[in-house]
């Protein structure tokens, strides 16, 4: 997730482009870089809940070779996008937070983040969202000033995170889903009207549907 103001942070992308999933009956190799066994064992416990959903293994692995590396990062949550992280030849794939003092929070961006690692982009950008933003209230609350040119930086990284629509021609996507493990909490000040979402702890039941749909199964023949 990207970062914003008191939250964890994670990174831009159920919506997937499917040049980027892995590929169905793979197993990736997982390495942590850094973090205690705590950090690790928590982490292996959050992952492990995409996979009855889906058509791969996890293979968490000794040393710093793997398809996926995590190190662990405090306040930080990203991850690069599904199999994009072949790309990345060293170094992390993926940052986590090390704070377990709050198993189920932790747990939700471990989630949210492995959704990236095998190829999700965030919900919210969903090109059917319909989320009535008050752009200046999201503004304010980055420190972006409400005059600041469309060029400018900061305004463009907000945008980035919260308002710029992924295109649709270029994504395949299920149906808007506010309660995706994906999507980022809305504050309802940073709405208009009496709209919040607020932060998703545990995998939708599109979340799944979704995963299923990229990562099958073969099917099974029948005489």
């Amino acid at each position: 997730m990207n970062q914003t103001p008191n939250e964890s942070t994670r990174k831009k992308r159920a919506i997937g482009k499917p040049a980027h999933f892995w590929m169905p009956g793979q197993t990736l190799r997982i390495a942590f870089l850094s973090g205690n066994q705590a950090f690790k064992d928590a982490v292996k416990a959050a992952a492990s809940n995409w996979l009855p959903h889906i058509n791969l293994k996890f293979d968490f692995v000794e040393g710093e070779s793997g398809d996926i590396r995590i190190s662990s990062e405090p306040g930080i949550y990203w991850s690069v996008i599904g199999n994009n992280a072949l790309l990345v030849e060293e170094g992390p794939t993926m940052r986590l937070s090390p704070d377990l003092r709050t198993p189920t929070f932790f747990a939700a961006n471990v989630m949210h983040e492995f959704g990236h690692a095998l190829g999700a982009e965030h919900e919210h950008l969903h090109p059917e969202s319909n989320i009535p933003w008050n752009k200046p209230a999201v503004y304010a609350a980055h420190g972006v000033d409400e005059n600041a040119d469309e060029d400018d930086y900061a305004r463009r990284s907000v945008d980035e995170q919260y308002f710029n629509l992924l295109d649709a021609s270029d994504f395949d996507y299920s149906p808007y889903d506010p309660k995706s493990i994906m999507h980022y909490a809305v504050r309802q000040s940073w709405t208009h009207g009496d709209f919040k979402i607020d932060l998703n702890l545990v995998l939708s039941e599109k979340d799944k549907a979704f995963m299923a749909k990229a990562y099958p199964y073969p099917v099974a023949q029948t005489a």
